[in-house]
């Protein structure tokens, strides 16, 4: 009866024509360009944190001024930033209080560039579009808690790797302009070096029946799914209006947005590049 089911459908397949062809996928609503940062403000969140210096100096708010001027000539329609949908209030309520010229002391880099870039434009608002999701699995914990020689050999790797990293960043940060620093973030060579932490590293993290990497590495993707869902809400429902889009987060997240962005036929992907180096 299986075989008859199937030699069913394919007669039904070759009487009813080939499938739809891509070219019938919907024409992109929106370009979105993503722009790996790093943390300006110092919160120490991330595994592996690199050390940077007062981005409220006056050399590098000029560095930041003549970014934020950059950036603008694109044209963006909305300024998304890495700040909770939850509190989507509380954001609308400091950027009200960030136009009227408050909040000009911080360091975070949501204000220094997502406020001050959707400011410039005349914005009215911009989009909370981060959700947080645990990021180590139970499982990686366990594995963690009683590691085998094995797992002590991969986590030593990986502290070293990321400690390497971390270094090199840190010193190249101190020596370049701040947009010189995100156009070296969000080139090709360093997304690449920042993905393979998740899965060079991150996905080896087995130990016997216990497969804590790939959960730890399944929560870091479920997470980018989410956030790209909010992207994607945030355009559609802007009922045509929201053309050009500018995403500020951190840059570990840019390589799986970008792939997110790339695959759905409602996007296209803009290169930051051109709009990033002094």
């Amino acid at each position: 009866m299986r075989t008859l089911l199937l030699a069913a459908t394919l007669v039904l397949v070759s009487v009813t024509g080939p499938a739809r062809a891509v070219d019938d996928r919907p024409a992109p609503i929106a370009e979105v360009m993503l722009v790996g940062m790093y943390h300006m403000h110092n919160p120490g969140a991330d595994m592996f944190n690199i050390e940077v210096d007062d981005v409220l100096s006056e050399t590098r708010q000029a560095e930041i001024a003549r970014l934020t001027e950059r950036l603008a000539e694109w044209r963006p329609d909305l300024v998304m930033v890495e700040w909770s949908r939850g509190d989507a209030a509380g954001m609308a309520a400091r950027y009200a209080d960030y136009r009227a010229g408050g909040v000009r002391d911080s360091r975070n880099e949501i204000m220094q560039l997502g406020f001050r870039l959707a400011d410039r434009l005349d914005h009215p608002r911009l989009a909370a579009i981060d959700v947080q999701v645990p990021f180590v699995s139970d499982q990686q914990r366990l594995i963690d808690a009683a590691p085998d020689a094995r797992a002590l050999r991969l986590r030593e790797q990986m502290q070293a790797y990321g400690e390497a990293v971390v270094a090199g960043e840190a010193a190249r940060l101190r020596a370049l302009s701040i947009g010189d620093y995100l156009a070296h973030m969000n080139s090709p060579e360093s997304l690449t070096l920042n993905h393979d932490f998740y899965l060079r590293h991150l996905i080896r993290q087995w130990q016997d029946e216990n497969q804590g990497g790939a959960h730890t590495v399944a929560n870091w993707y479920t997470r980018n799914l989410l956030i790209f869902q909010n992207l994607l809400r945030e355009v559609e429902e802007g009922d045509g209006a929201v053309r050009r889009v500018v995403v500020f987060y951190g840059q570990g997240h840019v390589p799986t947005l970008a792939r997110f962005i790339e695959d759905t036929p409602w996007l296209t992907l803009a290169d930051p590049l051109p709009h990033l180096a002094d």
